[in-house]
């Protein structure tokens, strides 16, 4: 059925022929062009009466609603449109060639339909290239900038020409010189000059040696054909727009209401760091506010200033909306008067939440319960009066089962955002400035967090924690100078640092928990105190490409725990767990209409080096604590086991009768996944839609048995093929927009637990062995 498609045509005139499939073939080599991606820009330039939407109710069937009459001017309209397009990238007489036919296709209750195929065959020719880049604007101080930013043009000798990246290059120009104080200059006021060879020879000052000359070099190029690029200045027709502008006056209203705009109110003012305020209140510390405005009065006017202003003030997050006009003002310069209005948004906010679950794979035992929670969210946008955020959460849950209260959880934590760096001054100097070179720091801020939990597991164990940390996240996002807002042309990257982590365990150990310890070691791993000192530093980078068509996030984590605090003897013998974890992640997402490719690559490692005091015996720690060890299956990993029943490696230690409910932890993960998406249709505004997904992976560790360490647990690359898993599957997903249900169902294709028998391929698969998994959200 998946091979199976149908398309219908409803609604045409039976008599005139109708367009019903426009195709373009690609002929010669496109060296200097991504050829799928020039394709759909040529797609693109077909003339719209040529082209054919498909209307996909369903994923096999597809209707053609109203098709337009044919007509065979549109193949010249289009011609024109492609030879346009491959002139504007760069390529050096192009040729573009046509074909259609008519096919007549009978059909009873409609009459007859006469479909007509085209057929565009593209020859794109040779690519130009830039040849010489120079600058001659008239403005002495206009072309000393250019030249000073010479490094930074995206106009580079040897490179393929495009008009797009001529464009770019204005652009850039343009925010040069709007940064540096020419608030009124645009685009308008330059232009880029082409010359060619070929412009030349028409030139009737040149003598005939030179005309000769230049015939020569002429068909030269037609092999290489290269082109010159002059940036000029046209003719002022305003001097204002070449004279540089200083910020005037600036006044600021941090507390304005709605209605303040129409109904005059009496404020109190002040002036603070050169800049008035009028205010109503005290809601807000002036000195804060004035340290984060940045346009200081008798400074050149900058306009990548002008906007970190407004996004500064939107990212605090204690204002609901934010506004900063300019009013021209000629003194002796020019001036910029500025005037920022602060609209507060409410201070406080209160959520609460109520959740339920179903638990049939309980840890400890073979019953199946239900879960009650209860959530209380308490966000404060604007402590101690700068904009400092609070976040309070509470929650309370319970879990029933045989004896009515199974399980009783409650947990407290706080939350402080400061919106900047907090840091001894010599310090400060090793974090990214807000600007430096072509890229900017978006967001910085210090986190600090507190949390207590405590859970009553009856008959088995009560178990407080704590953890505290202190960290700092800051964005960065790398741009060309061109075109600083445009997504496609930039690196987005996150970071995480936090300098210390504390988190601890306190268990306190029943008789019952202590006799399943006896029948499975493996709950002595999983059921432990643990002490957490830890540094973590992680990043993230996310860029787009092709227009939105394609999008790479590649994310690194490392923590380290133990380093310092355990050459303290007592902590290191006790409770305190050593190692280092190190692990990341590369996805890639290719986006088309109505489907999708996603690809997933994971990998971490953690080398372990602590001991622990048992009894009087020093004995050394081979595994990460649970709460920190790698893990595989589940609805967001390998789908075909369930979630922490895979692995390690391919030993089968954990297959007995006794132990197959048994977690299983890994000090190492690799793991691939691939998805292709695609839409079947839409049933009361929810999307139906579906995926054909493969993943492969595992985990490892150190496992020990009988007193001898287990071969098969430990990552040897010599075993990599044999202790690899595969599952593959499909998925049904109902999209509300705001949120996905997702039910995937997978079969175990290999199974490293069978890996002495065809390296565990294709071993006891029959059509009720697949694995159901019910998620939220895509799975990466």
């Amino acid at each position: 059925m998946l091979l199976a498609t149908s398309c219908s045509v409803r609604n045409y005139n039976s008599s005139k022929p109708f367009p019903y499939r426009t195709t373009i073939n690609l002929v010669g080599k496109t060296p200097e062009y991504d050829r799928l991606e020039l394709q759909t820009k040529l797609q693109d330039q077909v003339d719209d009466s040529l082209k054919t939407r498909l209307i996909s109710s369903w994923v096999f069937f597809r209707a053609l609603k109203n098709p337009p009459v044919f007509d065979s001017l549109n193949i010249g309209r289009s011609k024109i449109f492609i030879t346009n397009l491959l002139h504007s990238l760069g390529y050096f007489n192009p040729v573009v060639q046509d074909t259609f036919y008519i096919d007549t296709v009978a059909n009873k209750q409609h009459g007859e339909q006469k479909r007509v195929y085209t057929t565009f065959t593209v020859t794109p020719g040779i690519a130009m290239r830039l040849d010489s880049i120079g600058y001659a604007l008239e403005t002495p101080e206009l072309q000393a900038l250019a030249l000073k930013s010479m490094n930074g043009s995206l106009l580079k000798k040897g490179e393929p020409y495009s008009d797009q990246k001529v464009n770019g290059e204005l652009d850039r120009l343009l925010a040069i010189y709007r940064d540096s104080g020419y608030y009124k200059f645009s685009k308008e006021n330059i232009y880029a000059e082409r010359d060619t060879v070929v412009a030349a020879l028409i030139d009737p000052t040149l003598d005939p040696f030179e005309q000769l000359r230049l015939l020569d070099s002429l068909s030269k190029k037609r092999e290489k054909p290269t082109i010159n690029i002059t940036i000029r200045q046209r003719p002022l027709k305003d001097s204002a727009h070449i004279r540089k502008f200083y910020m005037g006056n600036v006044r600021v209203y941090p507390d304005l209401s709605i209605l303040e705009d129409s109904v005059p109110v009496t404020k109190d003012s002040a002036t603070i760091q050169g800049y008035q305020f009028f205010f109503n209140s005290r809601r807000f510390k002036l000195p804060f506010i004035a340290t984060n405005i940045r346009l200081r009065p008798g400074t050149a006017y900058s306009q990548r200033r002008y906007y970190r202003v407004i996004n500064t003030f939107n990212q605090l997050g204690a204002w609901q909306n934010v506004d900063l006009t300019l009013q021209e003002r000629y003194d002796s310069v020019p001036l910029l008067d500025a005037v920022l209005r602060l609209y507060p948004a409410m201070k406080h906010s209160l959520n609460v939440d109520f959740e339920t679950s179903r638990n049939v794979s309980d840890f400890l035992s073979q019953g199946t319960y239900f879960g009650l929670g209860l959530n209380f969210r308490l966000l404060n946008r604007n402590a101690y009066r700068e904009a400092i955020q609070t976040s309070t959460n509470a929650r309370f849950g319970i879990e029933i089962g045989t004896h009515l209260v199974q399980t009783l959880q409650a947990s407290l934590s706080h939350n402080i955002y400061f919106p900047k760096i907090i840091l001894p001054k010599f310090l400060l100097d090793w974090f990214p400035r807000k600007t430096e070179g072509n890229e900017r720091t978006l967001a910085r801020r210090t986190v600090l967090n507190l949390t207590g939990a405590y859970t009553d597991r009856r008959d088995f164990f009560r178990a407080p924690s704590f953890n505290t940390s202190w960290g700092y996240e800051w964005t960065r996002r790398k741009t060309r100078a061109s075109d600083p807002d445009n997504a496609t042309q930039r690196w987005t990257k996150s970071y995480v640092l936090t300098p210390f982590n504390f988190e601890y365990t306190d268990l306190h150990k029943t008789d019952s928990l202590r006799k399943l310890e006896e029948a499975i070691p493996a709950y002595r791993f999983a059921f432990n105190d643990g002490m957490i000192i830890s540094t973590v530093f992680s990043a993230t980078a996310a860029r787009q490409f092709d227009n939105d068509k394609r999008l790479v996030i590649i994310r690194g984590r490392i923590e380290e725990s133990g380093a310092l605090f355990g050459l303290i003897k007592s902590l290191e013998l006790g409770d305190l767990r050593r190692f280092v974890k190190v692990d990341a992640e590369v996805k890639h997402y290719i986006n088309r209409k109505r489907s999708s490719w996603a690809f997933r690559a994971f990998g971490g490692v953690a080398f372990i080096y602590g001991k622990t005091d048992t009894n009087g015996v020093i004995v050394k720690e081979h595994n990460l604590p649970f709460f920190k060890a790698f893990f595989a299956g589940g609805p967001y990993s390998m789908r075909a086991w369930q979630v922490r029943r895979l692995g390690p490696g391919s030993s089968t230690i954990y297959d007995t009768s006794d132990t197959t409910r048994v977690d299983r932890f890994g000090n190492m993960q690799l793991e691939f996944n691939a998805e292709y998406r695609f839409n079947i249709t839409t049933i009361a505004g929810v999307k139906v839609n579906s995926a054909l997904f493969v993943d492969i992976g595992n985990i490892w560790s150190k496992e020990y048995q009988n007193g001898q360490e287990v071969p098969e647990a430990s990552f040897k690359l010599s075993r990599l093929y044999k202790d690899i898993a595969l599952g593959a599957g499909t998925s049904l997903r109902l999209d509300f927009e705001f949120f996905m249900i997702r039910l995937d169902w997978a079969y175990r294709l290999k199974n490293p637990r069978y890996a002495n028998m065809n390296y565990g391929w294709f071993q006891k698969i029959d059509i009720a062995s697949g694995q159901l998994q019910l998620g939220i959200g895509y799975p990466f």
